[in-house]
């Protein structure tokens, strides 16, 4: 049986990990996806469970591809059982 995709919190922790190792801001992302601050912070937090395509949105603002922060995400989901 398939392990079950990492939730929302998970996706989170992944796009912030990623945002900092990058040297990047909220608001640098924002600009790069055309989301607005406030809503990365959400998507970080684990409040906001993203669309697919808001997914590709913020991988390619993130500068990865969507394999990356999936892959990022099921290991955040991974350390937290």
């Amino acid at each position: 049986m398939p392990s079950s995709p990492p939730d929302a919190h998970a996706l989170g922790q992944a796009v912030r990990a990623i945002r900092d190792e990058r040297g990047l801001s909220q608001v640098q992302v924002a600009e790069a996806t055309g989301f607005i601050q406030a809503w990365i912070s959400h998507v970080e937090h684990g409040r906001r469970n993203p669309s697919w395509n808001n997914v590709v949105r913020l991988a390619d603002g993130l500068g990865v591809r969507v394999s990356e922060l999936a892959k990022r995400a099921e290991a955040c989901a991974g350390a937290r059982k």
